[in-house]
């Protein structure tokens, strides 16, 4: 069909239901718009792949959002957001054929089960090359897709359908309209599979470690305490790094058993280093989502509070570390201000990163901030970067408040942070994480 027949594809006349509701009636057979949801998609889409392949097609699932949908019924009624879904509808239709298996996830996402990977592109350009006319007004659409080919990208809808959405947001990084699952998307889907499926495994603590890093007082040259750090050796993928998994097991929420794990070995090797005439705090990296209102398992404080009732620990010397992110989470920082009621010392961990946490930092109850090691990494060649070091250490002393650098690996970098005024720093120059007992050594060096 030609552009102008495809510009004048509408919906029904007035008196539809708001757009704003339309994301309630999105079910099998929905009489709105006669698409099917998610679970009838892949329901249906499991079913016809196996003949498809058998009769030598090629199919594929496309994920298509719509990435002004927000921005255009806005400008609509009521009526004229629907007509919106409507048109889109046949536009899908038009452009896909009567043979493509179509879905509708909410107002602004959909798919589509093509029998054969022919001419994709160019049926997705049409969608959004034409203006949809609605009663007096033109509007334009912008979409991005993704294309999971069958069995490349995957081998069932489900997979098929996390494909296409990983092919889109490359796409939208790219600012391209359509970009194809690829071999090496597969390889990262099935890394991060295997991540997710190891960290379900491991949530007790099985196959994880912990080590130490030394914080040393600056001008004293004193280790002063160690921050408890994750180690994890995945029996496929072997070690793989915090940066990748803890981002996994926070989406995840396998976090939360992990951080009870975390809490309990720690204060347990604390408590077996000061039996052993080592006195040092520990710091404890604390998620978001331990806090969060009914994370589930046992909550933070209670773990905290027994262990060290239990193992005569000084509340004083378990120091909690946690990003400056949660300043602006009233009820996470309710939870940290209890922490801090009951003696645990708050530390804000890579402070610098959000410049909105500033306005909030008077109000935490927090005794210690972590300077982010964005700002020592070129703190030797950059003078703006020693300029907001020592801006944050005077802020941090004003405040009450001691400051710990982290990332120094060499002494020009000491030196400059040290000329800042910050009292205690963390780094390969004076340390490698560590295990428990290597820590012991600390005393026999001191």
């Amino acid at each position: 069909m030609d552009q102008q027949a495809l510009a004048h594809q509408t919906g029904p006349g007035p008196g539809a239901p708001a757009a704003a509701h339309l994301d309630g009636r999105l079910t099998r057979g929905d009489p709105l718009n006669g698409l099917l949801d998610n679970d009838g998609f892949i329901r249906e889409g499991n079913r016809r792949l196996p003949g498809l392949a058998a009769a030598g097609h090629h199919p594929q699932v496309v994920f298509i959002e719509l990435n002004n949908y927000e921005g255009l019924v806005s400008r609509m009624t009521c009526s004229e957001a629907m007509d919106l879904l409507h048109a889109i509808r046949r536009r899908l239709e038009m452009a896909f054929g009567h043979d493509a298996l179509l879905a509708r996830f909410d107002c602004e996402r959909f798919a589509v089960l093509l029998p054969d990977a022919t001419h994709e592109f160019e049926a997705l350009q049409r969608i959004q090359d034409a203006p949809v006319i609605i009663g007096n007004g033109a509007y334009h659409l912008s979409i991005t897709c993704g294309v999971a080919p069958y069995p490349e990208a995957a081998d069932n809808m489900h997979m098929l359908l996390i494909a296409a959405r990983i092919a889109r947001r490359e796409a939208l990084t790219a600012g391209h309209l359509v970009s194809v699952f690829s071999s090496d998307q597969r390889r990262r889907l099935a890394r991060s599979r295997a991540i997710e499926d190891g960290l379900w495994e491991s949530r007790g603590g099985a196959g994880m470690a912990l080590v130490y890093q030394p914080k040393v007082d600056i001008l004293s040259g004193q280790v002063t305490g160690v921050e408890a750090l994750m180690r994890w050796h995945h029996p496929e993928l072997g070690t793989v790094s915090p940066a990748e998994f803890v981002p996994v097991a926070e989406r995840t929420r396998t976090i939360i058993p992990l951080g009870e794990w975390i809490i309990r070995e720690t204060l347990n090797q604390q408590a077996e280093w000061r039996r052993k005439g080592l006195d040092l705090s520990v710091g404890i990296n604390v998620s978001p989502a331990q806090l969060a209102a009914g994370a589930g398992g046992t909550p933070v404080m209670d773990i905290l509070t027994d262990e060290c009732d239990r193992l005569d620990l000084d509340r004083s010397m378990v120091e909690l570390e946690i990003t400056e992110s949660l300043l602006p989470d009233r009820a996470a920082m309710d939870e940290v201000r209890t922490l801090a009621d009951a003696g645990f010392h708050i530390v804000i961990d890579d402070f610098g990163r959000d410049h909105a946490a500033l306005s909030l930092l008077a109000e935490s109850p927090a005794r210690t901030l972590k300077i982010d090691k964005g700002f020592v990494d070129n703190v030797v060649r950059n003078d703006r970067q020693v300029a907001i070091i020592r801006f944050i250490t005077e802020l941090a002393h004003g405040l009450g408040m001691r400051t710990v650098v982290e990332g120094i690996e060499d002494i020009r970098q000491l030196v400059a942070v040290a000329g800042c005024g910050c009292d205690v720093a963390q780094g390969y120059f004076y340390y490698r994480p560590m295990c428990g007992d290597r820590i012991l050594g600390l005393k026999a060096d001191a």
